[in-house]
């Protein structure tokens, strides 16, 4: 069981730092969705990463899903998807984080870049099993959790938060969920209008099911 990481930038930067994200790419807030506050988000913004709250949310999505598995979806080949197994526990931060620093094109090296290179032509499931048996990826996401701003939650807590990533690949914006079986494709997106294509999907698909609820955290994937 992994431990969980707190929803703040010092956090997924300390993770992606020790994975190998490369300057001057890092994770900053977002301080809400009203366009003047998305103005001040650094650009080029390559990923978007959103902690939410789960219990009224979920029930309202599974239509989704089950209509995808009757109809299908457009796909990307190039999308690097990590099934988020139980061996893995409350790492759904850390897996958002792999899931913006793959398929974000930011300048990564060292462990998450090997770890890539050597999960070609593995399906999602087996990503997550090798991952859980990762031990480098390990230790830089528990050293992570272990220097947050608040106790650290044990391993098997229930936490009713849950992490998200949504990232633009071949002009299409897609949701990473590493609990799901597969990305969710929401629609066309550009370089210019990802952040704001993303803003108003977490509107739409999570804020609306949930309007009274202020737990809502995001963080962007930026070159500063």
């Amino acid at each position: 069981m992994w431990l969980p990481l707190e929803s703040n930038p010092d956090m997924l930067n300390g993770f992606a730092r020790k994975a190998g994200l490369q300057e001057p790419w890092e994770f900053v807030d977002v301080f809400g969705l009203d366009d003047e506050l998305l103005c001040m988000v650094p650009q080029p913004c390559v990923a978007v990463t959103l902690l939410f709250p789960t219990a009224k949310i979920r029930p309202h999505r599974e239509p989704q899903r089950k209509q995808i598995e009757a109809e299908g979806q457009l796909l990307s080949d190039k999308l690097f998807f990590v099934k988020q197994h139980d061996d893995l526990g409350n790492a759904c931060g850390t897996i958002a984080a792999v899931h913006a620093l793959a398929n974000s094109g930011a300048s990564i090296a060292g462990p998450l870049q090997d770890f890539i290179a050597s999960q070609k032509g593995c399906t999602p499931s087996e990503v997550g099993y090798k991952l859980a048996e990762e031990n480098t990826m390990k230790q830089a996401s528990e050293d992570s959790a272990q220097g947050g701003q608040t106790e650290t939650p044990e391993r098997e807590a229930a936490l009713g938060y849950h992490f998200v990533c949504f990232v633009p690949v071949d002009g299409h914006i897609y949701e990473m969920d590493g609990r799901k079986a597969f990305p969710i494709n929401h629609g066309q997106t550009t370089e210019e209008t990802f952040l704001l294509d993303a803003a108003r999907v977490v509107k739409e698909q999570f804020m609306a099911h949930d309007p009274e609820n202020v737990n809502f955290n995001l963080m962007a994937l930026v070159k500063c």
